[in-house]
């Protein structure tokens, strides 16, 4: 038998066991990560966005573990995406996939940096959305901007979108003026007090 044959099949053996290995992990990444549940879907009607951009999404990661994926519905896929932000939350539309929602109340912060799955860029290259997939779950989803003015619409977008959440949740919550119970100086004095 010709050596390059020889040569050429245990590359193709190689390279199946490969992608078997690959696609098994795959697997036991996507069984693991629908522990977590379903995300929140997307309102009906959805909600009208202040702001759309068109970025590259990159991946979600396990928050502050960018080497970490998470294996989320409409998260699987690097892509060129719509993101529709707005004071009830964020959708990313991800083509061919289904949307996803993040709330406005799951939003845990945005900011930048330069590392994540498969992907290392100029400090500050990537922006990072950290949110609640449950309450004891944070995922960091990261994009890159195709336009660089789209960087501060993002971030501006995303923290009006917290600092409109916080201001509401602070109008909302019932007003701390309880009056400390009386002390006995603070009583009026009864009848027989009053006598002796």
């Amino acid at each position: 038998m010709d050596g390059r044959l020889v040569a050429g099949i245990i590359v193709a053996i190689v390279l199946i066991g490969v992608l078997a290995l690959m696609l098994t992990a795959w697997r036991r990444r996507l069984a693991r990560d629908a522990e977590l549940g379903r995300l929140t879907p997307v309102p009906d009607p959805r909600p009208h966005p202040d702001t759309t951009l068109t970025v590259l999404y990159v991946a979600t990661s396990k928050h502050d573990q960018p080497l970490e994926r998470l294996a989320l519905p409409g998260l699987g896929y690097r892509a060129r995406v719509s993101l529709e932000l707005s004071d009830a939350g964020v959708v990313i539309d991800v083509p061919g996939e289904r949307a996803t929602y993040i709330p406005a109340s799951s939003i845990v912060g945005i900011d930048q940096t330069n590392l994540t799955i498969d992907r290392v860029v100029e400090p500050g290259g990537l922006i990072r959305l950290s949110w609640r997939v449950r309450d004891d779950v944070i995922a960091d989803s990261t994009f890159r901007v195709l336009e660089q003015r789209d960087r501060a619409r993002l971030i501006d977008a995303v923290t009006t979108i917290r600092t409109t959440r916080d201001t509401a949740a602070a109008a909302s919550a019932p007003p701390d003026n309880v009056a400390a119970a009386p002390t006995a100086d603070d009583r009026t004095p009864s009848h027989n007090e009053s006598a002796s």
